[in-house]
């Protein structure tokens, strides 16, 4: 009787343990579905952000295939994350969409509004076009990135209605206008950045209430007025970079306050000189970065003491002193402090194995041979380049070599075009270009010095499927702009504009070469100019070697000393028109011919001046 027993309950369990997990598996497949106006919606959004492959289960909230093609672009990233915990709901939700890199060229999509439960979504690295919609204002998200897009326009006012944000991210976009005192209603938001776009006016006063903000980045931007006092306010804030903003200075005092700060960055800012900032309770700086802000003094001594202090720049100042003989900071190993005032000797303190030192351009004493900075075991990365004054002398300005004797000065560059070697002379302030080599494949360059610089470069792709030549060309000339219109970079210098050339040929047969040019350049760009460059680059890159130019001609033809030639297809294994190019060159004035001896032959090269004077006009 106890057996037969024994045997019931058993039976009875696993019946009762094969419902309980029939049950489950039933409630699985029941909570794991998402409702068909949220599925459709996911179809909606992504075909508005230009995808051409777009495949989804709904069941296992996991996106199969998206995108351009049909194999993802490397390092793409997609995913759609789902939540099935509602009370009282037997359907899980979307919370959170990703698409990371994959080149979608559509715009934002309005249809976001259709995802009520949306918390989060990543939409960096595409092409995506157009503004913010408005009708975002209606989600409840916590965090949008927006990172390297095409977007433009001004921020939306209706972004502060976005109360839950915490998290905002539009670098690296076009947007313009001013910051909208709305955002000053996120509370909520620990995380802004708002870098390399194209925002101006002053930061206004309502963004003092973000006082849950650790991290703003406003860095390339075109702001007006003065680096607000109101930063003290911002009290949890460990992240703060404002790398060429377009704020002025000073750098205010009240940013002691910010004990909290691990990474400060401020770069080129314009105003009056100031003593170095009292930074001493920011005890937990990690990098600190105060390049070009007219900085005058000493170094504070207690700098050289913050233990977790790694990255220090404070080059491109009026800085004056002496390095301490013992600099206490354990983590220090990148040291800029270029294009001061310093002096004195380098300590060995500074000398750290694995480290990165720029001492160039100071008042140190000069380093001899017995030097420690002149070991040769050194194993770190340091530069002494005019790190003393020493005078004109060539050998000053090269320390640990005290038996340097240059007769004469000169410098030569060499041009690798994919065919023959070409040579650029300087002689008196002008360059001379020798040689007679074609670009095949491979790049070239041509430089003018002075104020008058300007070069060029191009290097040519071809695609396989049908020989159109998918050419890339990256002109780098100040003959595309006013010679006033010049870029600071972040280290002092001039950033020399860029116009980036896609497929030349067929804006060129259109009357269309202007939209070459980048929209930043195209209200000083000179149309026939760049149609002049633009030209010249797609005679460079013809599939066929034998009918590109030659450098000596390139550099004639933007010089205006000889016509560009249409780009008309020949046949003929040697192009006529560049025939009479080459007569030309012979009769062109200031024309000199010298030979060169090869490994196998004489050969011969043509060698033309180039002077500021010949610009075309």
């Amino acid at each position: 009787m106890k057996l037969r027993l024994s045997l019931m309950e058993g039976k009875n369990q696993s019946v009762f343990l094969i419902v309980v997990l029939s049950y489950f598996r039933l409630l699985s497949l029941v909570v794991s579905k998402l409702p068909h106006e949220e599925v459709d919606a996911l179809k909606q959004i992504t075909s508005t952000m230009g995808t051409k492959y777009w495949e989804f289960n709904p069941d296992t909230c996991q996106v199969l295939s998206v995108g351009l093609t049909p194999q993802p672009l490397e390092g793409a990233k997609s995913s759609i994350e789902c939540q099935c915990n509602f009370p009282k709901d037997a359907f899980c939700h979307v919370v959170k969409i990703a698409l990371k890199g994959y080149n979608l060229p559509g715009n934002l999509p309005r249809e976001l509004t259709k995802l009520s439960y949306l918390k989060e979504i990543d939409f960096a690295y595409n092409f995506l076009n157009g503004t913010i919609p408005r009708e975002w204002a209606s989600l409840q998200l916590t965090s949008i990135s927006l990172l390297v897009n095409r977007l433009m326009g001004e921020i939306p006012m209706e972004l502060g209605n976005i109360t839950s944000l915490t998290y905002l991210c539009l670098e690296a976009n076009q947007f313009s206008g001013s910051i909208p005192s709305s955002l000053g209603s996120l509370t909520n938001l620990q995380t802004l950045i708002l870098s390399s776009n194209h925002i101006s006016g002053n930061l206004p006063a309502s963004i003092a209430g973000l006082i849950n903000l650790t991290d703003l980045r406003i860095n390339d931007n075109n702001f007006n007025g003065s680096i607000p006092n109101f930063i003290k306010d911002w009290k949890q804030l460990n992240r703060l970079e404002m790398h060429a903003s377009g704020l002025k200075g000073p750098i205010p005092s009240e940013i002691s306050e910010l004990g909290t700060m691990v990474v400060l960055r401020i770069s080129d800012i314009s105003g009056s000189n100031q003593l170095f900032p009292d930074l001493r309770n920011m005890t937990n700086l990690q990098t600190l970065v105060l390049r070009n802000c007219k900085l005058y003094g000493e170094i504070p001594a207690y700098i050289w003491m913050l233990e977790k202090l790694a990255v220090f720049d404070v080059s491109f100042n009026n800085l004056h002193g002496k390095i301490p003989a013992v600099i206490d900071g354990k983590n220090l190993r990148f040291i800029f402090l270029s294009s001061n005032l310093l002096s004195g000797d380098v300590p060995d303190s500074i000398l750290k194995v694995g480290s990165s030192v720029d001492l160039s351009y100071n008042n140190f004493t000069f380093q001899t041979s017995d030097k420690p900075t002149c070991r040769d075991d050194l194993n770190l990365h340091l530069n002494l380049f005019q790190s003393s004054s020493t005078g004109s002398n060539i050998s000053g300005n090269l320390p640990c070599r005290e038996d340097f004797h240059c007769s004469s000065y000169s410098s030569c560059l060499n041009i690798d075009c994919g065919g023959k070697s070409a040579t650029i002379k300087e002689n008196n302030g002008n360059i001379f270009y020798e040689g007679d080599g074609g670009i095949e494949g491979g790049s070239a360059e041509f430089f003018l010095n002075g104020n008058d610089y300007w070069g060029f470069s191009s290097t040519g792709d071809f695609m396989d499927d049908n020989d159109f030549q998918n050419v890339r060309y990256t002109v780098s000339l100040d003959k595309l702009v006013q010679k006033d219109f010049n870029i600071e970079n972040e280290a002092g210098g001039v950033r020399k504009p860029v116009v980036k050339v896609l497929n030349a040929c067929h804006l060129q047969q259109s009357s269309r070469l202007m939209e070459l040019v980048d929209e930043k350049l195209k209200p000083e760009a000179n149309p026939l100019e760049v149609e002049t460059v633009v030209r010249v680059a797609i005679q460079c890159t013809n599939a066929s070697t034998s009918l590109r130019p030659t450098m000596s001609q390139v550099v004639s033809m933007l010089e205006g000393r000889i016509p560009v030639p249409e780009s008309t297809a020949s046949s003929h294994p040697e192009d006529i028109r560049f025939r009479a190019l080459r007569s030309l060159q012979q009769e062109a004035p200031g024309h000199h011919t010298h030979t060169k001896l090869g490994t196998d032959s004489i050969s011969s090269h043509q060698c033309f001046e180039i002077t500021p004077d010949s610009e075309t006009s």
